[in-house]
């Protein structure tokens, strides 16, 4: 409650925010209208529209780290402001601070993800997701999951380190270079298109995309779903046990409140 009311009380900033995103977004648009209709055949497993595969990913990758965002660097502010000792002292456990962070962040990938969507019907006549079955739900409920996973793994970080600098951006840009998000994998030297097999989000921008496709076999979507099962599981674990680990050293050496 109290990052909500942080939030509108700049309201200015949080308004910048939206509109630097939708910039974005018709950058990448207005950017591919130059090759026109042509009929691209590596689109073609996707519905062969590259507006609708630009505004899927930018959706999908959008929901994925507006979670990341506000759990890790939440936790950084928190030893900034002295507040995250503070905090320790009450009976407020952890993770249900890192969940109150990551469920503030989803209010930001939902919000984005309506705007992206009514950009696209309204200027574009993109309707993508009216194909939405219960498979895109729950690809969308996983790959949450799972990046709160990740969201307590670099909380630990920086618990231990402080400050982790632009490593997350890093991931970021990596991630987002292998996993499809505005150009698919397919165009890439085909020595480096193994790599998004070991990468997490493919599985979350891929199957949202084949989740959106009427065409999907079920197989394919039920591959997608079990994999984000897995990958949640693994992820939430080894972030509540390497949250726990680095809050328990930062106890011992009096280093949660430094920074």
């Amino acid at each position: 409650m109290r990052d909500f009311r942080i939030l509108f009380t700049y309201k200015l900033a949080f308004s910048i925010q939206f509109i630097s995103m939708i910039f974005n977004v018709f950058y990448f648009i207005f950017f591919g209208s130059m090759f026109g209709n042509a009929d691209l055949p590596q689109l073609q497993l996707y519905g062969g529209n590259f507006i609708s595969y630009l505004l899927v990913g930018s959706i999908g990758w959008g929901l994925l780290w507006s979670i990341m965002d506000t759990t890790a660097p939440s936790l950084r502010q928190e030893m900034m402001m002295g507040t995250l000792e503070s905090i320790a002292l009450t009976k407020t456990k952890f993770v249900t601070m890192m969940i109150a962070h990551a469920l503030y962040g989803s209010f930001f990938g939902i919000l984005s993800m309506a705007i992206l969507i009514s950009i696209g019907f309204i200027f574009f006549q993109i309707t993508a997701f009216g194909s939405a079955t219960l498979f895109t739900l729950l690809i969308f409920i996983l790959s949450a999951t799972m990046m709160f996973g990740f969201g307590l793994i670099f909380a630990g970080l920086t618990i231990q380190l402080k400050n982790i600098g632009a490593f997350i951006l890093l991931l970021q840009n990596v991630s987002m270079f292998f996993c499809g998000v505005y150009f698919p994998i397919t165009v890439l030297p085909q020595s480096l298109q193994p790599v998004a097999n070991y990468i997490p989000f493919y599985y979350a921008i891929e199957g949202l995309r084949r989740s959106l496709v009427p065409t999907t076999p079920v197989e394919e979507l039920l591959f997608y779903s079990l994999v984000l099962i897995v990958l949640s599981i693994i992820f939430i674990l080894l972030g509540l046990y390497f949250l726990r680990r680095s809050l328990i050293k930062a106890k011992q050496d009096g280093s949660l409140s430094h920074y």
